[in-house]
């Protein structure tokens, strides 16, 4: 038995299609997980990360450099970056990015778990967010928190 890994996550499932013909032409096995429900739905796309597109473990290496070669996979494409907890107190300016004082940066809101489960059992959605901020020039993540000064003993 395999484990399958996903590799990327597309928006809208006949761009999972062709690339899922791509590597199925140079013999590796692919599987798109949540492809018929973007299908039937394509608002529901983004609500459940996309379709992904998965290999199995032992054709993952083989699977990724294809993808790059075809243009399925961009250099940043495959790595997400960690989300970094920054200390709200510590940082005055918090409209250029800490790490490499770039202006370039912007808020990022991503579908929490919550707001799939809300929406699968009411049938409203209720827009509950996880935000970030992201500098588009160094590809940092990062959130501003209160951090509590801990009592030394």
């Amino acid at each position: 038995m395999y484990k399958w890994i996903t590799i990327k996550a597309f928006t809208l499932p006949q761009d999972a299609q062709m690339a899922k013909t791509f590597l199925e032409s140079y013999e590796i096995e692919v599987q798109l997980q949540d492809e018929l429900t973007t299908q039937v739905n394509n608002l529901y796309s983004n609500l459940i990360g996309g379709v992904k597109f998965q290999v199995k473990e032992n054709q993952l290496n083989q699977a990724v450099e294809l993808m790059k070669e075809g243009g399925y996979i961009q250099a940043g494409d495959l790595a997400e970056p960690e989300v970094e907890l920054l200390d709200k107190k510590a940082y005055t300016d918090q409209s250029v990015c800490p790490f490499c004082k770039s202006k370039n940066i912007a808020e990022r809101k991503e579908p929490n778990a919550l707001t799939a489960f809300v929406f699968l059992l009411l049938s409203v959605f209720i827009p509950i967010f996880k935000r970030t901020l992201v500098c588009f020039d160094c590809n940092k993540r990062w959130k501003y928190v209160k951090i509590k000064n801990t009592p030394k003993s």
